[in-house]
């Protein structure tokens, strides 16, 4: 038995045997607002383009965060399917490249460095030097990084990254004393 994935339908696929149409063949514009179905005669495209961007403007602005809000989108659709523009936006623009980007985590309450906003490193190892060098966090022997709260689960971690605790090792060049 072999094992292959199923094609999937989209708005935006090429093959057009593949391609949702939401919209009305006769229309040559229209707006589909995805949370209440809804299709909104347009008169053309620039005016579908404005009342997409005001209406994901608005949503996005009113999204409180509760996963029991509708997620509603605005799609400019053309005779029935989602408008795509052809190439890019204006000569020299190019496409945003989706990156992986890393931050320090606290190992003990799982809260990230924080100030106006979240850094984002090319490595995880510059975003625990940031966390360590910048922040005042502890970073454990093992690697785990401790953020600056105080509490007894926060100190007894911090209690183990600090090698002045351990017991010191014998200077080889020193005497003992018997």
């Amino acid at each position: 038995m072999t094992l292959a994935p199923i094609p999937r339908r989209g708005l935006f696929t090429s093959d057009p045997d593949e391609r949702l149409r939401p919209g009305t063949p006769d229309r040559a514009w229209e707006l589909w607002l995805t949370g209440p179905n809804a299709l909104l005669p347009m008169p053309d495209l620039a005016t579908a383009l404005m009342a997409a961007a005001e209406h994901n403007a608005l949503t996005a602005d009113l999204d409180d965060g509760s996963p029991l809000e509708p997620v509603t989108y605005a799609l400019v659709l053309h005779h029935g399917y989602a408008w795509r523009r052809e190439g890019a936006a204006r000569p020299g623009a190019g496409i945003a490249v989706p990156s992986l980007c890393w931050t320090a985590k606290c190992s003990i309450c799982g809260d990230v460095v924080e100030d106006e906003f979240i850094p984002h490193h090319d490595t995880p190892e510059a975003a625990a030097d940031d966390a360590v060098g910048s922040r005042e966090w502890d970073e454990l022997p093992d690697g785990r990084l401790v953020c600056e709260r105080t509490d007894d689960a926060h100190d007894d971690a911090r209690a183990q990254a600090r090698p002045e605790d351990a017991p010191e090792q014998p200077d080889e060049n020193q005497l003992a004393f018997l």
